[in-house]
């Protein structure tokens, strides 16, 4: 068993670094950044976007921005998407001034206060626990989703049947999702685990869960419901949202656009939109 750090206190107010990796997404990164500066006043926060080589005016309102902490990467390329994704959370963990660090995409937006508690809530649970975070945060209907389930598990068969592996024994559901999920600095730069994927094919948080894993480390799950009440992931809002980046399914990719287009036209996203004010310093 590791020599695990000491847990929180839930009184205490732990310095949390939030890292954010962003590409030519101003109006989706100008919402999210809002929505953190909104909610985020009970907690010792310091966000890190890193910049994948944005060449459009986004950049340079992300430099206007004195209250959070910009790294440029103009070395990156769309070509390099999404391992940069994963090497942006890699250098924003070495850099990061924070006890706890969390991963977050450019479509995820704060809906309430609190939102980080969950997170810190889980960490406290254990010595051993070193990550904590949900699944998917879906917003498909019941029907499509038992549908999607049905064919998920007649497909599994079919791959086992083969001798291929199937998405099941990726732990599916058991480990928390990249999109916003919360880890213990130290224990990331100890080990000197990554981010980026040993196979390029299982993303979304599975790879640096199962370095947690291997090390005897333990990672919590909070229940899904609990975090869409607090926060709300587009899922691809880039790809949506960008003709340059596009999704590899011509249906995944329309799902996504409609999907960004019915949330960015909410009205408390408009607010978010509006209120220029929580840009200042």
């Amino acid at each position: 068993m590791p020599e695990s750090p000491t847990p929180i206190s839930p009184v205490s107010r732990p310095r949390i670094s939030l890292c954010i990796p962003h590409w030519q997404v101003r109006d989706m990164m100008s919402i999210c950044l809002r929505s953190i500066r909104k909610h985020s006043r009970k907690y010792n926060l310091e966000v890190i976007v890193i910049d994948n080589g944005s060449g459009d005016d986004s950049l340079d309102y992300l430099r206007s921005l004195s209250w959070i902490r910009l790294i440029e990467r103009p070395e990156e390329t769309v070509s390099n998407w999404p391992a940069n994704v994963f090497t942006a959370w890699d250098r924003g963990a070495r850099e990061a001034q924070g006890e706890f660090f969390v991963t977050m995409h450019s479509d995820v937006f704060v809906k309430h206060d609190d939102w980080l508690d969950p997170f810190l809530r889980e960490l406290t649970v254990s010595r051993e626990v070193a990550a904590s975070g949900a699944w998917k945060l879906s917003l498909e209907g019941p029907v499509y989703a038992f549908q999607k389930r049905v064919i998920g598990s007649l497909l599994a068969g079919m791959k086992r049947l083969v001798g291929r592996q199937a998405r099941s024994s990726f732990r599916e559901g058991h480990y928390p999702r990249d999109y916003c999920a919360m880890y213990r600095t130290s224990v990331l730069r100890e080990h000197g685990l990554t981010f980026s994927p040993a196979d390029p094919s299982i993303t979304g948080g599975y790879s640096i869960a199962q370095q947690l894993w291997d090390r005897g480390y333990q990672t919590r799950m909070i229940p899904v419901w609990e975090i869409a009440r607090n926060i709300v992931h587009v899922a691809h809002g880039t790809a949506a949202v960008s003709g340059e980046k596009p999704l590899h399914h011509r249906s995944a990719q329309v799902k996504a656009e409609e999907r960004a287009l019915a949330l960015l036209h909410q009205d408390w996203v408009e607010q978010l939109r509006r209120d220029v004010q929580l840009d200042a310093a």
